[in-house]
């Protein structure tokens, strides 16, 4: 499968990239700048070459990776995502686009969730796409470096939203591209608010107990 990372060169594009590519997808690295998603590109490249990997990945401007694609990732920090998806709206047709983002605030030490007026950022999102793209709520709360860690097994459940049935079966075959990663649906692109907000929660039990690496697991 075609898949684009906009903004490709973040902490989660980087294992998503990684794994997919184990697994075979071709991945379009976007970014704001031509030469920063070349470069990234070619580290990617390098890092999967070491694991006898011979990727398929080319690195390019937001627009051109998101039009290249059947699948676009927003991997885009949360207070530019709308504004760039907005900003290269006639590049989407009717792919799948997932958002794992979430917008969060600091204070102090601590990290609170903390929604744009929509109530969530894929409701935010969702807003900036044509109707024609089939939007996912996926990803928000698997623990970077450990997906970036190809050959580490990853017993996590992925919680995923949406209002296209369809949508949402192809981003569950993607995820289980990546052992052992488990899908829970959740239903509609409302809930997203709810899995958004548990990322906060997560991140500071992650600076709380480092090095450890906390996600979700339902039992």
């Amino acid at each position: 499968m075609r898949i684009a990372l906009l903004g490709g060169t973040g902490d989660i594009a980087e294992g998503l990239v990684l794994r997919w590519s184990k697994a075979g997808h071709e991945i379009f690295i976007g970014s704001r700048s031509d030469e920063k998603a070349k470069g990234i590109a070619a580290e990617y490249i390098e890092k999967l070459k070491v694991h006898g990997i011979e990727p398929r990945i080319h690195g390019m401007p937001n627009a051109d990776a998101a039009k290249h694609a059947e699948v676009v990732i927003i991997s885009i920090p949360p207070e530019h995502a709308a504004a760039t998806v907005s900003q290269i709206r006639d590049s989407f047709t009717d792919q799948v686009v997932v958002t794992p983002v979430v917008s969060m605030k600091r204070e102090g030490k601590t990290f609170l969730f903390n929604p744009p007026a929509q109530g969530s950022s894929a409701l935010e999102i969702k807003a900036a796409l044509p109707e024609t793209a089939k939007l996912v709520s996926a990803y928000h709360n698997l623990p970077a470096k450990e997906l970036s860690e190809i050959d580490k097994t990853l017993d996590y459940d992925v919680v995923i939203c949406g209002d296209d049935d369809g949508a949402k079966e192809i981003v569950k075959k993607l995820t289980e591209d990546m052992p052992n990663l488990r899908v829970l649906d959740a239903g509609s692109l409302e809930v997203s608010s709810m899995i958004e907000s548990m990322t906060p929660l997560i991140v500071n039990l992650n600076v709380r107990y480092k090095p450890q690496h906390f996600s979700v697991k339902f039992v």
